[in-house]
């Protein structure tokens, strides 16, 4: 079988689905963590300032930089799209995210922020290395592992944070139906980001 040959199968043979791609791309794992950043910062922030500050360093370096390293590898031909649908493209992308994830750990403890901020970026640092692992063998929702990592920690942060819960099915109908993924490699994402999410945040934060 040719490397990734299943996946690309798969995207061809998607219809198009404006929905699925309107759903997908409101809910992209950098705006998801960037809803995420600014919950977390602002509620555990005492005052507007700091918050503030606080949400605009991590997001530049777990949300900016990482982006940039991607746009960087679709210029030299490293990537094929911004989806990166070859699964063999993957890991070294994943690995360059990761740097950057530890990177804010540093700055972010260096600088004193909350700890709960602290937290998240360990939370988003272990996901992140679990599903790195899992693509070196087999393709997962990366989609899929943000939200549902996201949606945990919500629950954690707050009662009313299981309504996030509703997030989860459109965002896998939308990656389904727009032939990125399979049913199999939705679950192992959502699975692999919730628990990680769920067992670093709740332990740390």
């Amino acid at each position: 079988m040719i490397p990734d040959a299943d996946d690309l199968a798969r995207r061809e043979a998607a219809r198009p689905s404006r929905a699925a791609r309107l759903i997908a791309g409101a809910l992209t794992p950098a705006n998801v963590i960037t809803g995420l950043l600014v919950f977390v910062a602002w509620r555990h922030t005492p005052d507007g300032y700091h918050a503030a500050a606080w949400t605009v360093l991590t997001i530049a370096l777990v949300v900016g930089l990482p982006y940039l390293i991607l746009f960087r590898a679709l210029r030299v031909g490293r990537a094929d799209d911004r989806q990166v649908v070859r699964r063999s493209q993957r890991p070294a992308l994943m690995v360059a995210a990761l740097g950057c994830v530890v990177g804010a750990l540093a700055a972010l403890t260096y600088l004193g922020a909350p700890q709960e901020l602290v937290a998240l970026v360990v939370a988003m640092a272990g996901g992140l290395a679990a599903m790195t692992l899992i693509t070196l063998r087999s393709k997962a929702s990366m989609h899929m592992a943000v939200a549902a990592g996201a949606v945990a920690i919500a629950i954690l942060e707050t009662p009313a944070g299981w309504l996030t819960l509703l997030l989860l099915p459109p965002i896998a109908w939308a990656r389904w139906r727009d032939g990125r993924h399979s049913p199999g490699q939705l679950a192992t994402g959502a699975l692999v980001g919730a628990l990680a999410a769920a067992s670093i945040y709740a332990a740390l934060a």
